[in-house]
């Protein structure tokens, strides 16, 4: 019986691809974001104020290029800050929280979509349940014809 067309395309897992991409995405904008909140974490815990740069995030990348934290943020608060050197081996630290913590999370994902390159198929073990240990050995031929090839049939190896 053949299925309907679109039953054979309701498959919504992700494809290793567009898992890939997702991850880098999602991997660039926490990477842009860590800096700044980890400014503001650090704002919270000396001037006790969670400051991020509201309505001035160009101005704040900017001093973050020019390698100066507090840009785009209120005088006193800026003020409060630590150092920057302090500061960026904070924001070390946070990039490695963070990209450590993607990965445990893009390996999970992974796994819990199947998106990974043996999605769909049986582990010897579940196999040997299902079909059990004579039919395997008996369809041995069929499931396998590189390894279980039936004598005086030519295979591939043979032809070249």
């Amino acid at each position: 019986m053949e299925r309907s067309r679109q039953a054979r395309f309701t498959n919504t897992a992700p494809t290793q691809g567009e898992f890939t991409v997702a991850f880098l995405l999602a991997g660039i904008f926490f990477l842009l974001l860590t800096p700044l909140v980890v400014q503001a974490l650090v704002a919270w815990m000396t001037a006790g104020v969670f400051a991020l740069p509201n309505g001035h995030l160009l101005q704040a990348y900017g001093g973050l290029l020019r390698g100066h934290y507090g840009v785009g943020l209120t005088g006193q608060v800026a003020g409060a800050l630590p150092p920057d050197p302090a500061m960026w081996t904070l924001t070390v630290f946070g990039e490695v929280l963070v990209i450590g913590s993607a990965v445990v999370v893009g390996m999970w994902m992974k796994d819990l979509t199947g998106a990974g390159p043996r999605h769909g198929l049986a582990t010897p073990t579940q196999a040997a349940e299902a079909l059990g240990i004579p039919r395997l050995r008996k369809s041995a031929a069929v499931i396998r014809p590189d390894l279980y090839a039936r004598s005086g049939r030519r295979t591939r190896a043979d032809s070249k």
